[in-house]
């Protein structure tokens, strides 16, 4: 009986990790080495992705915008980091990396016009 049941637990756990490998694979994947997700040509396809879904965490976004920074595809970093600015605006940390990305990037109207807002906060805060 006592086998029987650990038995039963036991395939129960190995289809769970199973379902769990199936519907979340890109961020499992996402858990390689950065050098090895830096070096992968699937790297931007995989990355697209996780940014498709609904409700990606803090770390998947900051993982896909610092791999993406270390390929130099800042386009793709500026979506990750758009996507936590939009999650945390009171972050001005991430709102300043994203003005970086966008400038690394060649878009250098909302570089300057998120540089210029951040400089607009720090001159009210100074002015308190």
């Amino acid at each position: 009986m006592l086998r029987t049941v650990v038995t039963v637990i036991a395939a129960l756990l190995v289809l769970e990790a199973g379902v769990f490998y199936t519907r979340h694979a890109d961020l499992v994947r996402l858990a390689a080495p950065r050098d090895t997700l830096v070096a992968s040509a699937e790297f931007p396809e995989l990355a697209a992705r996780v940014l498709r879904l609904d409700r990606p965490s803090r770390g998947v976004l900051e993982r896909v915008s610092d791999v993406a920074s270390a390929r130099g595809d800042h386009e793709l970093q500026v979506r990750a980091l758009q996507r936590i600015v939009v999650s945390a605006p009171e972050d001005r940390e991430a709102r300043l990396r994203l003005a970086q990305a966008w400038r690394l990037a060649g878009h250098l109207d909302e570089a300057e016009r998120l540089y210029r807002a951040e400089l607009a906060q720090l001159e009210m805060g100074a002015g308190r």
